[in-house]
């Protein structure tokens, strides 16, 4: 049975369930009860307001959506005054008269605030004036963040556009931002949720979504939750970030984006594109949207690496590397929204997003192995990364995401109910990864260390006095399925002041996870000859203006056409060998995790809101994978390759949570909540995986019963709204952590009546503390004098303390006050903007500390990701004439911030990747 038929045969009982459910519910109450108001709320161009704030004198109230719809169910018949009210905005009262059981369609028009209109006559704030209604009347502690704030800052991927966020930091590859941390806590310990379905991961190793793959463009909203509620997944120790796709639009929309610009390693231009069309048919009833995003990015690096150990407490180096990366990034994104309204109380919908991206890479690297502490003798490789033609002899790596979605929102008199199934894939291809390696062994060398920062060997031998190391080529396939089922209800008793309501229901998911890789070595037949070609075909891949520094040279490698051409699978010109140790990492995976919860709201007079509720998440997995062994006898070698049987895991969480939200003013919001949340491991920590190598006495294996991370949450946030579009937050949030995973290294480990020298293994190695502070101020300068309403400020910081405890951890048991992996201390964001009659120009920083990636078998080993500081400028011109053009420019990586790992020591580099600053132009055009 195919996916499509699984999801048809899901929707169908869950279709039919809830209308059962429904006439059991709605047949014996009165239909006294049953009246019902429901609309949207537009502004002045018929454009949605969400997160507008509706109420009745009575004190019943509720909130318009994210696309601007909103409904009460429980309204008495009769007169009633209305008032609404939204940030930037207007507030407006009228009067309704209400029917018994009839449905009442209200549809609200509000108008721009006199100081708004003051501030732009093009309506610039209109995004944010949305995503800050949003926020301010959300039960639990969110940030929001619109398209047009994404626009205003030079993000052109999601990854990017989250560092903006109070509380948010990410990693980096290639000088773009790819995976995102919230509140102090490793990626590993969030989620990322396309239009609230959890993004399947591309990745072998990791759950982690790349965030890259996604065009900031393609996005509509992000919101980060970073206190989920029951009918929220529960795997988000540090938060939820959901990125909702473009929905369609109240009337016709037609939007063009072209743009130019280039880097300056690889000296090529980029291209963006973009276009979106929106419109409604049959009487408004049907609403369709396409979107579509393009960019093409040559882009590059010049890396330095560095390995160290460490023996009796001294730590030296053992080997170096210098690579130079030139990368074709290609991205491509398609979006298709749909939905129909068959009448005011049944509506269905689809939405769907596909991305697509090329990595074509070649990377050039020399590396001096076997370094003593000193003067010696060393082994350096120059090897070069490759493909074959049809890959413009470079590295593919193809990655892509889709995620499509049908879902419906159903009224039955007073009950409410929502259903969507969706299907989800991720997947990655590495066709005919190459790889030659050329390689002097036994050189003399010194090492000069006078900047402990950047080492370097002061010899530089020719390539032309070079063996061959090896020719390998692999091939590559990782994909994850997800199936997804959801079904909510909604049922509200009381209106008025003390209006309630009970939410309740289920979810299922399933996942099916593979990684496959098959791994080829060869050796020439003819070896002289094969020599004799290959030094004919040797490039120099030095480049001026190296920017880890001048004393770093490349040298010549092995061309990466040459590399390419080889026909390596021509039996009279190589012989081949199946390396099995490369292909011992590969598995099977199924995950299925069902949940249901229950919440109840309820309104404790004009001002205090309180919701109670549980979730439980029962999660089964099974996983099968390999079993290697490597072992020598005299001068023969061997190596064995088994399938392990599969091994599984059940387990149940239950997942509590309180919230209270306090009103003492109008625009004060104040938030308490305590919630319980989890983090499930990384796929292959779970793998049943075992490789043993006798030569060596070392070997590494999963770990199928690892235990889920948990968190007990408690989260305390004042936020004032200021009517001059903006806000002041300060909040403290404490998280206890149980079970957090770690990579251990066990020495004189005993494994089936062996002992070896070392053991690899992914353990529960502790618990932790967390403790921080947020602050935030958005807004501009008009309350110092009108004249600067045109200028504002909008800044964030965050401080997070973590501490380790009961850690379990050989060899470091012992050590007090160790902080939690994956956790900085401080993040922070700064941005002075000046927005007026068209003209909007922006200078943004951000800034993130160090922190523990990786635990190394000492403190002195541990792996830090360093510090980073970004700088950069961006302005744009707005014409609002027929058509609504935008000239803009941008410049990123201004302070041209290098990637930094270093070992326990900041002087003691482990690798640093510098980028260079980016430029970007063009145009958009809205008709």
């Amino acid at each position: 049975m195919n996916h499509f038929t699984k999801a048809f045969l899901i929707s169908t009982i869950l279709l039919g369930s809830q209308q059962t459910f429904a006439d059991v519910v709605t047949e014996p109450v009165s239909t006294e009860n049953q009246t019902i108001v429901r609309g949207r709320v537009l502004d002045a161009d018929q454009q949605a307001l969400p997160g507008a704030y509706i109420r009745l004198e009575d004190g019943s109230c509720t909130v318009s959506d994210v696309n601007g719809y909103y409904i009460m169910p429980n309204v008495k018949p009769g007169k009633h005054n209305v008032k609404v009210s939204y940030v930037g905005f207007t507030p407006m009262s009228f009067t309704i008269t209400v029917s018994q059981n009839k449905t009442l369609v209200k549809n609200i028009t509000l108008q721009d605030n006199s100081y708004l209109k003051e501030v732009t006559v093009l309506g610039a704030f209109s995004d944010q004036q949305r995503a800050l209604n949003m926020q301010k009347n959300n039960l639990n502690i969110t940030n929001i963040v619109s398209a047009d704030q994404v626009g205003k800052f030079p993000d052109s991927n999601i990854g990017d556009a989250l560092k903006r966020i109070n509380g948010l930091s990410v990693q980096y590859d290639q000088g773009e931002a790819r995976f995102g941390q919230i509140r102090g806590t490793s990626p590993d310990l969030s989620s990322v949720t396309v239009n609230g379905n959890r993004l399947p991961s591309a990745e072998s190793d990791a759950r982690n979504v790349q965030l890259d793959l996604i065009p900031a463009d393609m996005i509509q909203t992000i919101e980060v939750s970073k206190v989920v509620t029951p009918d929220m997944d529960g795997d988000a120790i540090g938060g939820s970030v959901n990125l909702v796709t473009k929905n369609t639009p109240s009337k016709r929309i037609t939007n063009f984006t072209f743009g130019t610009g280039g880097s300056f390693i690889s000296g090529k231009p980029n291209w963006n594109l973009g276009a979106t069309y929106g419109d409604r048919f049959l009487n408004n009833k049907l609403g369709l949207l396409l979107s579509a995003s393009y960019q093409y990015n040559p882009i590059g690096s010049d890396n330095t690496e560095f390995e160290y150990d460490e023996d009796g407490g001294k730590v030296f180096l053992t080997d170096m590397e210098i690579r130079q990366y030139y990368v074709t990034r290609q991205r491509q994104s398609y979006s298709l929204a749909l939905d129909y309204d068959f009448n005011a109380n049944h509506k269905v919908f689809f939405k769907s997003i596909y991305n697509r991206r090329h990595d074509w890479e070649n990377r050039y690297k020399r590396s001096f192995e076997d370094l003593a502490d000193g003067e010696g003798e060393m082994k350096t490789v120059m090897e070069t990364k490759g493909g074959t033609p049809d890959n413009k002899n470079a590295r593919l790596e193809l990655q892509q995401t889709m995620d499509f979605t049908l879902g419906g929102n159903h009224q039955f008199g007073r009950l409410k109910s929502d259903w969507s199934v969706a299907y989800s894939r991720a997947s990655e291809s590495r066709p005919n990864e190459r790889y030659i390696g050329m390689e002097l062994k036994d050189q003399t060398f010194t090492i000069n260390q006078d900047d402990l920062r950047k080492p370097y060997v002061t010899t530089l031998p020719s390539i032309m006095e070079a063996k061959l190391d090896e020719i390998t080529e692999s091939n590559q396939e990782i994909y994850e399925n997800d199936i997804k089922a959801k079904l909510d209800f909604e049922l509200p008793i009381l209106s008025g002041n003390f209006q309630n309501k009970f939410k309740f229901g289920g979810k299922f998911s399933k996942k099916d996870k593979k990684n496959d890789v098959d791994f080829y070595e060869y050796s020439p037949v003819d070896e002289d000859k094969f020599m004799a070609d290959v030094q004919k075909n040797f490039v120099d891949q030095t480049r001026d203006g190296f920017m880890a520094g001048d004393q770093y040279k490349a040298g010549e490698f092995v061309s990466n056409t040459y590399l390419g051409s080889l026909d390596l699978n021509n039996s009279s010109l190589f012989e081949k060998k199946e390396v099995k140790e490369e292909e011992a990492e590969n598995y099977n995976a199924t995950e299925q995790v069902g949940a249901a919860y229950i919440r109840f709201d309820q309104q404790l007079g004009r001002n205090l809101q309180m919701m109670a509720g549980l979730r439980m998440e029962h999660t089964n997995v099974e996983y099968q994978g390999y079993e290697y062994t490597y072992w020598e006898e005299g001068d023969d070698e061997f190596e064995s390759l088994k399938q392990t049987a599969p091994a599984g895991k059940s387990y149940i969480n239950w997942l509590p949570s309180f919230l209270l939200k306090y009103e003492p003013a109008q625009d004060l919001k104040i938030r308490a909540s305590y919630t319980k949340t989890l983090a499930r491991p990384k796929y292959i920590s779970l793998v049943p995986n075992l490789i043993i190598d006798r030569s060596k006495n070392e070997m590494e294996m999963g770990n199928p019963n690892l235990n889920p991370a948990t968190s007990h949450n408690l989260d305390l946030s004042f936020d004032y709204y200021f009517k001059s579009i903006g806000l002041a937050s300060v909040g403290v949030f404490y998280k206890k952590i149980n079970d957090f995973i770690v990579e251990q290294v066990v020495e004189d480990y005993s494994f089936n009546g062996n002992v070896y020298d070392e053991m690899k293994q992914s353990k529960n190695a502790g618990n932790a503390d967390l403790l921080g502070v947020e602050v935030a101020l958005q807004r501009d300068f008009g309350f110092i004098s009108p004249k600067l309403k045109c200028l504002g400020f909008y800044g964030t910081y965050t401080y997070t303390h973590t501490k380790v405890n009961n850690f379990n951890f050989e060899g470091r048991e012992n050590e007090k006050d160790l902080p939690m992996p994956g956790s900085p201390e401080h993040t922070a964001n700064a941005s002075l903007y000046y927005d007026n009659k068209g003209v909007n120009i922006r200078l943004s920083y951000n800034f993130t500390s160090e922190f523990i990636d990786e635990m190394g078998s000492c403190a002195a080993l541990d792996r830090y990701y360093d510090r980073v500081s970004y700088l950069d400028l961006n302005a744009s011109y707005t014409l609002n004439k027929k058509f609504k053009t935008t000239f803009f420019a941008e410049a990123t990586n201004l302070l041209n911030q290098p990637l930094r790992y270093y070992c326990g020591d900041k002087d003691r580099t482990m690798q640093v990747e510098y980028y260079g600053p980016r430029i970007n132009a063009g145009v958009k055009i809205n008709f």
